[in-house]
């Protein structure tokens, strides 16, 4: 019984689900303490931000364990400042098996100017679900809806294709 009661449970963990089920909002203020000589908050505290937004966002959608693989992407276009209010916005783009494309976008407000939020960066990172010893298990696909979703949908194939591309050059030398 209980093997049917696993199975059953399998099943529906693979279930495909929309990307709006695992979004992932989140905020943080830049603190003096997360920032460079120059005032500007430190890429390495904004990719730990980053990272543990993504996660969020992975096991929400998976249901299950899951691990940093890779951060690619990454791109800073505007600094932050202390006393930046930080919006992390976190989602699964596409899923490929047990491995999770997150895409993430950071907006800050500056409480000292009047410019409103601005774009801080953008980001992507992959996730794979484990199980206890560490394997890859497989996850449920995601749905895009909105044409936004669609749109992202498609390019973390073209992304991922690009990286298998780029490893099988450096590998091949």
């Amino acid at each position: 019984m209980q093997k049917t009661d696993e199975k059953m449970h399998d099943a529906a963990d693979m279930q495909p689900k929309p990307v709006k089920d695992s979004v992932v909002v989140t905020r943080d203020i830049v603190h003096p303490s997360d920032v460079n000589a120059h005032g500007i908050v430190f890429g390495g505290y904004m990719m730990s931000l980053l990272d543990r937004a993504s996660c969020i966002a992975a096991f929400t959608h998976a249901g299950k364990k899951v691990t940093t693989v890779a951060m690619d992407g990454i791109r800073f276009f505007k600094p932050a400042k202390v006393g930046t209010i930080l919006t992390i916005r976190a989602s699964v783009n596409r899923v490929f098996n047990s491995s999770m494309e997150i895409g993430l976008k950071v907006m800050g407000l500056d409480q000292l100017s009047s410019e409103g939020e601005q774009l801080i960066c953008r980001a992507y990172m992959t996730f794979v679900a484990v199980d206890a010893e560490g394997h890859a298990l497989a996850v449920a696909p995601v749905v895009p809806e909105t044409p936004d979703e669609i749109r992202r949908y498609n390019e973390a194939l073209v992304r991922r294709e690009a990286r298998i591309a780029l490893s099988k050059s450096l590998t091949a030398r």
